[in-house]
This record gives C-alpha cells, sequence and structure tokens, in this order.
C-alpha cells in the first residue's frame, strides 16, 4: 500500500499516513462526532427523541415490523442529514467568520435538503400512520 503525507491535526506537521483502514477507530471517531454534536444542536436532541417516540408509538399502534423499521430508517436518514447540515455550517463559520453572503447561500442549500427530507419524512409518517390512526379513531 502506498504512503501518503497529511498534516497532523495536533501541530500541523505532517505524518505518514498508512493505506489501512481501522474499522473499531472508525466507529470510535464516528461515535465522539455524535456524541459531541447531540448535546451541541437542538434539532438533533428533538429528532432523536422523536425517532423513538415513532418506535415506541409505531408498537403501541400495532405496526408491522416493516412499517416500524421504515418509521425509524426515515427517522434516522432526517437526523443524518441534520448532523452533515451542522458539520456544512461549522465548516464555513470556520473558513468565512465574517458575514458573507456567498456562506449565507451555502449554509441556506445545505438547510435545503434538511427541509426536503423533512417533507419526504412527513409524507411516509402520514403514509404509513395515517391508516393506522384512522382505524384507531374509529373503533
Amino acid at each position: 500500500m502506498s504512503q501518503r503525507t497529511v498534516p497532523s491535526k495536533s501541530s500541523g506537521t505532517p505524518r505518514q499516513r498508512s493505506g489501512s483502514w481501522n474499522a473499531v477507530k472508525s466507529a470510535y471517531h464516528a461515535f465522539s462526532g455524535l456524541m459531541w454534536v447531540a448535546p451541541r444542536t437542538p434539532s438533533l436532541r428533538l429528532g432523536i427523541t422523536f425517532v423513538v417516540a415513532l418506535a415506541i408509538g409505531g408498537i403501541a399502534l400495532g405496526l408491522t415490523g416493516g412499517e416500524i423499521a421504515l418509521l425509524v430508517l426515515s427517522g434516522t436518514l432526517l437526523l443524518a442529514v441534520e448532523t452533515l447540515n451542522t458539520a456544512v455550517e461549522m465548516l464555513c463559520d470556520f473558513v468565512q467568520p465574517q458575514r458573507d453572503p456567498k456562506i449565507g447561500k451555502i449554509k441556506d442549500v445545505a438547510a435545503g435538503a434538511t427541509a426536503v427530507t423533512e417533507i419526504g419524512a412527513a409524507i411516509m409518517l402520514a403514509v404509513l400512520l395515517g391508516p393506522h390512526i384512522w382505524a384507531a379513531a374509529h373503533r
């Protein structure tokens, strides 16, 4: 495998990077990033609570395992997009700390991806839960 030189995070001096991949280290860094961003992002905390509530509500309404899985999948997709939106905003703020209309537009586009995902999740929620809620209300 080839060796690449990448800047060190702490000193900025180059260090050698092997081409090997370590799943445990990758999982650790991913979980570390999630644990850093979750307390700092109110919409992410709300989203996690909402996904758990959807799963519990799905069980209470007697949804099939597949229907509950779709609800959880749509919720986790929304959480992933929200996390990426937060990363884009943080990067923009790092690159350009001053107010800049171009950076603002970039942030708007990233937020638009979250909005599209929210709309899709709402439609899926209505399609999956609507008939069950209607049936439960008319018993």
